[in-house]
């Protein structure tokens, strides 16, 4: 009777541990992420730097996630910098992960910093935008109006 008990109980834990048994392990990637700023001036001079600090938020982590960053001037001229005075080029990428001042304390909320200049006496506008290794992209418009001569006085 003894044996028949251990041999069932055996029997009854093979069977638990072999069907809980799954290769099929779902490990995700390509968590979604948004890309945000804090509160930006309508308004500028034409010369004056605005600085724009962005929030590249993630619903999670995945230590391969690879993101670049790159804008694209839509209307207007102007150049863009990083915290260092390095220009960013239009329509090119960089990857962010070599931003200077990236703050990577929070792996699911960075938070970096470009600095805008106009170069022009009309409206900016431009548009940024943040991409990962897997194909996902996000976008963030930003415009300027530059101030007239006669607005300010």
């Amino acid at each position: 009777m003894r044996n028949a008990l251990y041999i069932c109980i055996g029997m009854l834990v093979s069977a638990l541990a072999f069907s809980s048994c799954d290769d099929k392990i779902d490990i995700r990637q390509d968590y979604d992420f948004s890309l945000s700023s804090w509160y930006l001036q309508r308004q500028i001079s034409a010369d004056e730097t605005v600085e724009i600090r962005f929030y590249l938020d993630r619903e999670g982590n995945y230590g391969k996630a690879e993101y670049d960053i790159g804008y694209i001037q839509m209307e207007g001229k102007g150049e863009v910098t990083d915290c260092e005075g390095a220009k960013l080029v239009n329509r090119e990428v960089r990857p962010l992960a070599e931003m200077p001042g990236l703050d990577t304390d929070n792996p699911v909320k960075q938070v970096f910093t470009l600095f805008y200049r106009s170069t022009s006496t009309k409206r900016s506008e431009l548009k940024f935008f943040v991409r990962d290794n897997f194909g996902q992209e996000r976008e963030m418009s930003v415009s300027f109006d530059i101030e007239s001569d006669a607005a300010k006085e």
